[in-house]
């Protein structure tokens, strides 16, 4: 497969809406990165889901967003997800009776449910330097070992990760499965990079996931001016919404993704 065939099918089709995936799911009525939360997506309607990924304790790569699990237990637990084995973690409630989800139980879902995922690394995986590289390396190792157990991971798979050097490292380990490079309002100096055809290429990055403050024509025309997708996040306005699909990018990560969907359908 060509590098250029590896982002086609993340590739808006002329015509059509972009592509909706909701935000760790639809968590504006469910606990985020759940079965529960990617569930209630696929009946909102939405394409695929947008979920994070870190290391358990014990090396397993499972779905949650912050470090600890202070805030999605609230207050109940404020131990480090990397300090916790799988089964300590299963015994943990982060709503509604809901558990923190292994990453291939995820993947398997959405390819059950023909949905689309884009799995972002994180990049805060410990306060050491020297401990931080060494997971970094491991759950780059983790993600591909678990898509190259899949069949097309490419069709429905994609990474990203603020740490564009993660999914350069994922991308040489899984060719064929599309790599993002996420960028926020507050990296001016990344957003300059991601620009440059020649810093993408070299990290074999064709995609860029801007936060939807510093999306705006020329961003869009420019990247796409270069072939890169534009995925944009976090999207939850219905206005904010039909303008970006006034230019053209080719997602919307939303909380809410039912009610982008009916705006944009609408």
């Amino acid at each position: 497969m060509s590098p250029a065939d590896v982002y086609a099918s993340w590739r808006r089709t002329i015509g059509c809406p972009p592509f909706i995936l909701g935000h760790r799911g639809a968590r504006h009525a469910a606990p985020e990165n759940t079965l529960a939360a990617f569930e209630l997506a696929r009946d909102e309607g939405a394409d695929g889901i947008e979920l994070d990924v870190r290391l358990s304790g014990d090396g397993n790569v499972v779905v949650v967003h912050d470090a600890t699990l202070e805030r999605v237990s609230q207050g109940r637990d404020v131990r480090r997800v990397d300090q916790l084995t799988r089964a300590e973690l299963d015994a943990i409630d982060v709503g509604d009776g809901e558990r923190v989800p292994n990453l291939r139980r995820v993947l398997s879902f959405c390819q059950e449910h023909s949905l689309r995922v884009n799995v972002e690394l994180k990049s805060d995986l410990s306060p050491d330097l020297r401990a931080q590289a060494i997971q970094h390396l491991r759950l780059v190792q983790g993600c591909a070992a678990l898509v190259k157990d899949l069949q097309s991971p490419g069709e429905f798979v994609l990474f990203s990760s603020f740490n564009p050097l993660l999914v350069a490292m994922l991308r040489r380990l899984v060719p064929d499965v599309p790599g993002a490079w996420l960028v926020h309002q507050g990296q001016a100096r990344m957003l300059r990079a991601v620009k440059q055809r020649a810093a993408r290429s070299a990290l074999k990055l064709n995609a860029v996931h801007p936060q939807g403050k510093v999306t705006d024509a020329e961003l869009v025309s420019a990247l796409h001016a270069q072939g890169s997708l534009v995925n944009v996040w976090t999207v939850n306005d219905s206005e904010d919404a039909r303008r970006l699909d006034a230019l053209g990018v080719d997602a919307l990560i939303s909380d809410c993704p039912g009610q982008l969907r009916q705006s944009l359908n609408g």
